[in-house]
């Protein structure tokens, strides 16, 4: 076999027998017959391929180039699979690294693309900040510019840059919010047109709807040698959605870019296809989601629509992608204080358990019907809950069942024998709305409604303030990014139905700065959607996953609980 290459691809030729063109055809990355010859992109997965069913292979001199860099990429993963402790050299760290953060520094800290797969609490801000500091003091960046989720952005400039950017790294920051008034509008373009000095954007992920946001990054981008990071990166996993195709086009731009994640997957190999396209699509060798499903899913047709039922090359696919990313789970590297997991039940009051099993018994009845689709199920469940959490759903507004709210009583009688923090997650606002009213001023909100200077306010008051005792929060919005390391509780008044936004705000207090045993309480009206929606979350499910699998149990199962 002959490879030869071809601009940033390569062509392979070979005396085409019924072998060779079999095992061509099973090239794993993108691929294509231009006539008798085979053209590839040379990803580390199709590179390895052809070494393996053809390791005499003649590499011209410009395709030798291509197999010499994916040797090296896989000679140092694993010098950094095996090495423990990473040499030091004249970096100077502001604030002292765990060794896994050092581990991680020094294996990115020169990659173009690189993803910190680290599970929450593990300290990835860091990280970057050093790595930022880095490319800026050997001359290779003069920006580094943030995305991350509402509240978390801010998080970046007002605590962790001040506490871990090194004092020699000149520095200026802001960042950037929709409607920008003038005076904040002239400091920003102030910040982009200033000279010699580092400098740091931040934006809101969900700001990306607006054009006027991505024309401002497109300029800083275009302006600059930037280091783009994409914070909590779940966020651009769905390769169709309109801010994923943004976030990856404008990526472009970028000379140095990495993913921040602790879980890169939820459901399956499919999350992983849109963040790392972001970094390179070189890096899986697809450009195409579905050729990549193709290769690493398996798919089953159901009601005229494919579904993933499974997942297949695995190892193959976890090979591509080893050189460019450092994995690290909190049980491997942190001295963390233990999880310790209760529930608290909770009676539904007469009226109650009559219009939750009247709704339930005509949900069930429906389910027979083929047009009802997962969507809708889902929803019925959450009509479930918030029957549960003590409130009617009618088409415009939720009102309350009783005078009396059993649920807020029994949370309210749980945090009576507390002395201590305790963030509280629900998921309705007019629970939140309710708990804040009952706890008063030793509480702090953090919702989808508060804005992003308030957000700040709420999560500094309860990690400062002795007076404050409780952080109510929804999991949707608060769950995410933020240090709630004060907390010795986490109580679920009502919980998110998806399985990355339990983990993500269980990690919350349980993360680096945690010295106390952290406990989380569920509470459970028994016999409800309550136990199932528990009992998924803790077997690592999203509740869509069991809907997928068998719709019934979120109904009919439940009383055996």
């Amino acid at each position: 076999m002959q490879i030869i290459a071809k601009g940033k691809q390569c062509i392979a030729r070979v005396k085409l027998d019924s072998s060779n063109t079999q095992l061509l055809s099973g090239l794993p990355g993108f691929h294509r017959w231009i006539n008798r010859d085979m053209l590839f992109s040379p990803t580390g997965a199709n590179i390895n391929y052809i070494a393996k069913h053809w390791p005499d292979a003649e590499w011209n001199s410009e395709a030798k180039i291509f197999l010499d860099d994916y040797i090296e990429t896989i000679e140092q993963a694993t010098r950094n699979r095996t090495f423990e402790t990473p040499p030091i050299d004249d970096f100077a760290f502001e604030t002292k690294p765990f060794e896994h953060q050092r581990k991680a520094f020094y294996m990115s800290r020169d990659k173009e693309n690189f993803a910190l797969l680290m599970e929450q609490g593990t300290g990835k801000t860091k990280i970057i900040i050093d790595n930022a500091a880095y490319l800026y003091g050997k001359g290779k960046i003069n920006c580094l510019v943030v995305i991350a989720p509402n509240g978390v952005h801010r998080n970046w400039l007002n605590n962790e840059i001040p506490a871990h950017m090194p004092k020699w790294c000149p520095i200026d920051f802001i960042y950037y919010y929709s409607g920008m008034n003038k005076t904040h509008t002239k400091k920003f373009n102030d910040v982009i047109a200033s000279k010699e000095i580092l400098k740091v954007f931040s934006f809101n992920v969900e700001a990306f709807v607006s054009k006027v946001a991505m024309k401002y990054l497109e300029n800083i981008l275009l302006s600059h040698d930037c280091l783009l990071v994409v914070d909590e990166s779940s966020r651009i996993k769905t390769p169709g959605t309109h801010r994923t195709k943004v976030i990856t086009k404008l990526g472009k731009l970028a000379k140095y870019k990495r993913i921040l994640t602790g879980t890169p997957v939820t459901k399956g190999a499919e999350d992983v296809f849109a963040q790392f396209k972001f970094l390179d699509p070189y890096i899986l060798g697809y450009d195409s989601f579905y050729t990549f499903r193709a290769r690493y899913c398996v798919m089953r047709e159901f009601d005229n629509r494919k579904w993933i039922v499974g997942y297949q090359n695995v190892d193959e696919l976890t090979n591509s992608i080893k050189g460019h990313s450092y994995r690290v789970l909190k049980k491997d590297c942190l001295d963390l204080p233990e999880k310790i997991y209760q529930r608290a039940y909770v009676e539904l009051s007469k009226e109650q358990r009559q219009i939750y099993n009247s709704i339930k018994n005509e949900y069930v009845a429906q389910l027979g019907d083929d047009e009802i689709t997962v969507p809708e199920t889902i929803t019925r469940i959450l009509r479930l809950q918030q029957v549960v959490c003590g409130w009617f759903p009618s088409e415009n507004e939720v009102k309350p069942i009783n005078k009396t709210n059993l649920r807020l009583k029994a949370l309210l009688d749980i945090i009576s024998e507390i002395d201590a923090k305790i963030i509280i997650w629900a998921r309705f606002r007019a629970d939140i709305m309710a708990i804040r009213a009952a706890l008063g001023d030793s509480a702090v909100v953090y919702y989808g409604d508060v804005s992003s200077d308030d957000r700040v306010i709420a999560v500094d008051r309860f990690q400062q303030d002795p007076k404050i005792k409780y952080f109510i929060g929804q999991p949707q919005s608060g769950g995410i990014g933020l240090t709630l390391t004060a907390a010795e509780y986490a109580i679920y008044y009502s919980n998110s139905f998806d399985l990355e936004t339990r983990l993500q705000s269980e990690d919350r207090c349980h993360r680096i700065g945690t010295t106390k045993n952290i406990t989380y309480i569920d509470m459970e009206a028994n016999k409800t959607v309550d136990g199932r929606i528990i009992k998924a979350l803790r077997n690592k499910k999203s509740v869509a996953d069991i809907v997928n699998e068998d719709p019934r149990s979120m109904f009919l199962e439940i009383d055996d609980e």
